[in-house]
């Protein structure tokens, strides 16, 4: 009885260590459906005329934002402007990844796992991940705030 508890414990250090087929295509299809993104992202960028109403992000609230910086004396028009549609891709590319984890998961809701998954796995949002003093590396601890609700607050 022992010698099969050891033959299991050999074999799930083995399928952590090494990704089965199954994990491969998932990997093979979130890099796909993220390169999609960004070439749909080019396309879109390639064939918008006016930039500043096609925005999602309102670049009055991204330069009120900016303006709470003392030593923020001008901005430029063209700069909210662009940071709003930066901003708006971010908010994209992290969601289409955490929704592709989600579907990995076998789950039809995106929950805040997901994203927090997504951020601990993906060196581009390598930034939103704080190194505590002992050495653990965890996702910053930014409340996720549903539209209508009340948030905790009273």
């Amino acid at each position: 009885m022992e010698n099969n508890s050891e033959k299991s414990a050999v074999n799930a250090a083995q399928s952590a260590a090494y990704p089965t087929l199954s994990q491969l295509n998932a990997e093979k299809n979130k890099q796909e459906y993220v390169k999609m993104f960004w070439t749909d992202q080019q396309r879109e960028m390639e064939n918008i005329n006016d930039f500043k109403n096609n925005l999602l992000l309102q670049p009055t609230r991204i330069k009120k934002i900016m303006k709470t910086d003392k030593d923020v004396r001008m901005i430029a028009a063209e700069s909210p402007v662009l940071l709003a549609k930066a901003c708006e891709m971010f908010i994209q590319e992290l969601t289409l990844c955490s929704w592709l984890n989600a579907q990995e998961n076998h789950r039809r809701i995106l929950k805040k796992d997901d994203v927090t998954d997504v951020i601990m796995q993906t060196d581009n949002f390598d930034f939103l991940v704080d190194d505590d003093t002992d050495g653990r590396s965890t996702p910053s601890a930014v409340p996720f705030y549903v539209d209508g609700g009340s948030n905790g607050r009273t």
